[in-house]
């Protein structure tokens, strides 16, 4: 199949189900060959271990264009005449993260492309978080994507080609309820920047995206509160288009970030479902000022309380992300 991936190899993680299998089939359909990955074989429609929820009709039917796991993928794969292998693997285990990589390189013999689409979300607040549920959002995101990295770059550099996209979230502004997911998203941002520095002489790129879409959790988390007796209108007509669109229309712009002629590196772009495309600014500093304390000593309490009420914090607003979405909102 030729295309824009032509003799291309891609690992995909997540790739069972959600935008990371709409990505995987699209990228095939130009000519990659793709390791599909996720957990565990098979798939179910409740999103969360040990819940049983009712869904709509058309929260049913959309659930089942997002779902399927790391054979089914690769089987649509395979049966439209593209080529893929599945792997099924945790990216919180290192051991996985490489026998991915070693999949790839034992039936292609090389790695080209790295997507690292995987994570888990946890939401709830933070007085109610867990260790353990902390820790599988930062290894989900960080963890992993440092995980697979180590384990594909010896071959993209030694190949002098790689490309690799990482997922954010726009939960890097910090979500109510979201604390770890949100610290691991603006992490992986910070990680895109800095690794596209000490890659960018060995023709790999690194850039990161956040993506919107209706994935099988947000239809989960509808049917959810509405079992609550949580009303759901106003997050359903509320919430962006992105947020309710499925990510089928997402693949190809995901895509080209991984093409050979997209030689940009250290970016983050938002992509959502609906469409939406748009570039993430860097942070900035505003509302400068200062005092010479070598020549003038420390501050003082006096200056500021002055400094900090007139200068520094003139025009600030905290605001509460109209993006989250959590129960607080509604009880």
């Amino acid at each position: 199949m030729a295309g824009l991936f032509e003799g291309r190899v891609a690992i995909i993680t997540g790739s069972g189900q959600g935008i990371g299998k709409d990505l995987a089939k699209y990228m095939a359909a130009e000519g990659c060959k793709v390791v599909t990955n996720n957990r565990k074989k098979g798939s179910s429609m409740q999103a969360h271990d040990g819940k049983t929820v009712k869904f709509t009709e058309e929260e049913e039917a959309n659930i089942k264009k997002v779902i399927g796991d790391a054979d089914s993928v690769a089987e649509e794969i395979i049966a439209a005449g593209g080529e893929a292998i599945p792997v099924y693997g945790n990216v919180c285990s290192k051991a996985d993260c490489q026998k991915m990589i070693d999949a790839a390189v034992e039936k292609w013999g090389r790695v080209d492309i790295l997507i690292n689409n995987a994570a888990s979300t946890w939401t709830g607040n933070i007085k109610d978080m867990t260790i353990e549920e902390w820790d599988v959002n930062i290894q989900s995101k960080l963890d992993a994507t440092f995980y697979l990295m180590h384990y594909a770059l010896p071959y993209m550099v030694e190949q002098h080609y790689g490309r690799i996209i990482t997922v954010s979230s726009q939960a890097f502004f910090g979500l109510e309820g979201m604390a770890a997911y949100s610290a691991a998203s603006c992490g992986l941002w910070a990680f895109t920047k800095a690794a596209a520095q000490d890659l960018a002489n060995d023709n790999i790129t690194i850039n990161c995206y956040t993506p919107l879409a209706a994935t099988r959790s947000w239809f989960n988390m509808l049917a959810e509160y509405r079992e609550e007796g949580i009303p759901t209108e106003a997050i359903e007509t509320g919430s962006p288009a992105g947020m309710k669109t499925t990510p089928e229309y997402m693949a190809p712009a995901i895509a080209y970030m991984a093409a050979e002629e997209f030689t940009t590196t250290g970016i983050m772009i938002k992509i959502e479902a609906d469409g939406a495309l748009a570039m993430y600014s860097d942070p900035q500093e505003y509302n400068n000022c200062g005092k010479d304390c070598l020549k003038n000593g420390a501050w003082t309490l006096e200056e500021l309380r002055d400094v900090f009420q007139n200068q520094l914090l003139k025009g600030v607003e905290v605001r509460k992300s109209t993006l989250a979405v959590t129960k607080s909102h509604y009880e």
